[in-house]
């Protein structure tokens, strides 16, 4: 599974609510890899065994190996003896563990204990053909109460860590003590109340693998001293003329120091360039403008750090004369222009495009990266240089105040991460998208100030266990007490299974196809229709879909899906309930019995969950489960479970166009 879902509210919940399930079948996924693995479930709650075995094209001659799953921190162990007869090693996972944060448990490595014992690496186990994110396993949470749906909110969130001091030369303290545990023997010093000088320094920190350190004008805080003296540093680069940080600020410093300033910030960009590229080529290059762009620097700040290459600050109509000369003799292969038109004209593109020479087929006019405000700007710089869904980490500052982001970029580009920067009171949207496509590993909240909400949802939609950009409540009618419907010539066929076994089949196969669920429940448990729609309202999904199975007088037959009302005319319940009964048709031989709605008496909608659900909602009753000739399409589980499947197809064509 991967990635988001929409941030739950706290409402008001009823007990009994559990999210999601418990996958059923033996799953074997082929492939044509030196290594195979065969696991029974990929998702589980705490407590369930799986099965699982493995085979090599190669022999081990070992008889056992272990295999060692990880979630976060937390270690997961199994050894799988070998069976002669089918050439594999087999066993049974064992999840007795409670990890924190209530993820993904991820294959580490696997040990071969031969007589030379030996380790097969992640990168080994991928060397050897195989799909590591064929063998994740999810493990889910039973929600009982509204205090537990608080506790599931934290365990499926990506960890937080806060970098927070109680000032902003504090703050980069704490960032240089995650980066730098060991010491550096450089450290860059920069103003924390006029940071113009020092937007351009995080490349220049990655160069020398140096921390960004924060300093008045004419003082050194107590914290940044204490620091310095930890980091025990051989060199102190100060960014900046004396009218930045005085000559008396530093005088006291024991270690060496050294000054890189220009007559501007223009200059100063220029000067920190040159140092770059004493120490590695300079090849590449990225533009924000030197006034108007400072924001835009600091975006682009982590990546240009990563790579090792200058922020080169501009005017909005041209670069400077004595930068542009400099450039010149550079053999620049790319450039890249973060800002729009406003801060950053076409001419200074095509000033930058006379002077360079990109690869085959590329263009320097196609490196333009911009957005109408700092917040687009920034999603757009994660989007273009940080395209892969699964990051180690993601840094977040906030956007009204930048030192925070400044101090942040060394320690993000060694983590090869990106730094979103965002409102203090909301997540803004135009981080959505990226928050939906991606993972992390560990959320870093770089400073103060940010709402703990909005920290909790970015986490929440970054945690690797939640899936795709949507998210469908899936609702398996009846259930504990309330059988629902009776086949009245078997009184154990009960339509509360029935449905179960629908909606499980539903929610795997969404999950499998990059949708995320939650179920109002995943086994023979009684739950309130109320708390099942204010579990949904919390959520607030794409969409929810009840689903049941019909009964009359044994000779009423057929599928049938409800729908809102007020999209009579059109609108997501009344298409869902449309693409529902024609997947299902699509399999099964049922009386088409059309989609429908139906009112009260004083015209709302008849049905609990259609009309106290916020979310658009439909009604699926699949079939009729007293009527011999329905039976018959669904009297296995393996029945419903391709049942279930077409529902679900119906669910993931809805919320996907």
């Amino acid at each position: 599974m991967r990635k988001s879902t929409k941030m739950l509210a706290m409402g008001a919940m009823a007990i009994t609510l559990v999210v999601p399930n418990v996958a059923m079948a033996t799953e074997k996924i082929e492939n044509n890899s030196n290594i195979n693995i065969n696991l029974e479930k990929r998702t589980v709650l705490l407590g369930d065994k799986s099965k699982i075995s493995v085979s090599f094209k190669e022999k081990q001659n070992a008889n056992s190996i272990t295999l060692n799953y990880l979630c976060y921190d937390m270690p997961l162990s199994t050894t799988l003896d070998y069976n002669e007869q089918t050439d594999s090693y087999e066993g049974e996972i064992n999840f007795n563990k409670d990890p924190e944060y209530l993820n993904v448990w991820e294959i580490e490595n696997i040990t071969v204990n031969s007589e030379t014992p030996k380790v097969l690496s992640s990168t080994d186990l991928k060397d050897l053909g195989l799909n590591l994110d064929d063998y994740k396993v999810t493990q889910e949470y039973i929600v009982t109460t509204p205090k537990s749906l608080s506790t599931y909110l934290q365990k499926s969130a990506a960890p937080v860590k806060k970098l927070v001091g109680d000032e902003r030369q504090d703050t980069a303290v704490e960032i240089s003590k995650e980066g730098w545990a060991n010491g550096a023997s450089k450290v860059i010093l920069v103003n924390g109340n006029a940071i113009a000088d020092g937007i351009t320094a995080t490349p220049l920190a990655t160069t020398y693998d140096a921390p960004i350190l924060l300093a008045n004008k004419d003082n050194i805080p107590a914290s940044t001293l204490q620091e310095i003296a930890r980091l025990n540093p051989s060199e102190i680069i100060v960014i900046g003329g004396e009218t930045v940080i005085s000559n008396n600020a530093i005088k006291n410093l024991k270690q060496s120091v050294r000054r890189l300033a220009g007559v501007d910030r223009h200059e100063t960009s220029l000067k920190i360039a040159k140092e770059i590229d004493d120490n590695h080529d300079v090849n590449k290059i990225y533009i924000a403008n030197g006034y108007k762009g400072e924001v835009d620097a600091l975006t682009i700040a982590a990546k240009a750090g990563q790579d090792k290459q200058p922020i080169i600050l501009s005017e909005k109509d041209k670069i400077p004369t004595s930068t542009y000369s400099w450039l010149k003799n550079e053999n620049l292969t790319d450039a890249y222009f973060i800002g729009g038109e406003d801060v950053i004209t076409t001419d200074v593109i095509h000033r930058i495009a006379d002077i360079t020479k990109p690869a085959e087929g590329q263009s320097v006019y196609k490196n333009r990266v911009y957005g109408i405000d700092r917040h687009e700007t920034n999603a757009k710089v994660i989007e273009r240089f940080y395209p892969q869904a699964d990051l180690e980490s993601v840094l977040v500052a906030k956007s009204d105040v930048l030192v925070d982001a400044l101090a942040a970029g060394p320690l993000a580009a060694k983590l090869n991460s990106p730094i979103l920067i965002n409102p203090k009171t909301y997540v803004s949207s135009y981080h959505q998208d990226n928050l939906s496509n991606k993972s992390a590993k560990l959320v870093y909240q770089v400073g103060g100030g940010i709402n703990d909400n909005v920290i909790n949802d970015i986490a929440y939609k970054l945690s690797e266990r939640n899936a795709g950009s949507h998210t469908v409540v899936i609702d398996p009618g009846h259930g504990g007490t309330d059988s629902g419907a009776l086949n009245q010539a078997n009184k154990n066929i009960k339509e509360k299974d029935y449905t179960l076994d629908t909606s499980l089949a539903s929610a795997q196969y969404l999950r499998d196809n990059g949708v995320n669920v939650v179920m109002t429940r995943d086994r023979d448990v009684t739950t309130a229709l109320g708390a099942r729609t204010d579990l949904s309202n919390s959520i607030n999904p794409d969409l929810l879909v009840s689903v049941h199975f019909n009964s009359y007088n044994t000779q009423a037959k057929g599928s049938e899906v409800y729908y809102k009302y007020k999209d009579r005319n059109g609108g997501t319940s009344k298409t869902a309930a449309t693409n529902i009964l024609n997947s299902i048709l699509e399999k099964f031989s049922f009386s088409n019995r059309g989609i429908k709605t139906r009112l009260t008496d004083s015209g709302r909608d008849y049905y609990h969950m259609i009309r106290e659900s916020v979310a658009p909602s439909v009604i699926v009753e699949s079939s009729f489960i007293d009527n011999e000739q329905d039976q018959l399409l669904v009297n296995t589980p393996e029945k419903r479970k391709n049942l279930g499947i077409q529902i679900g197809k119906g669910i993931e064509k809805t919320v996907k166009n």
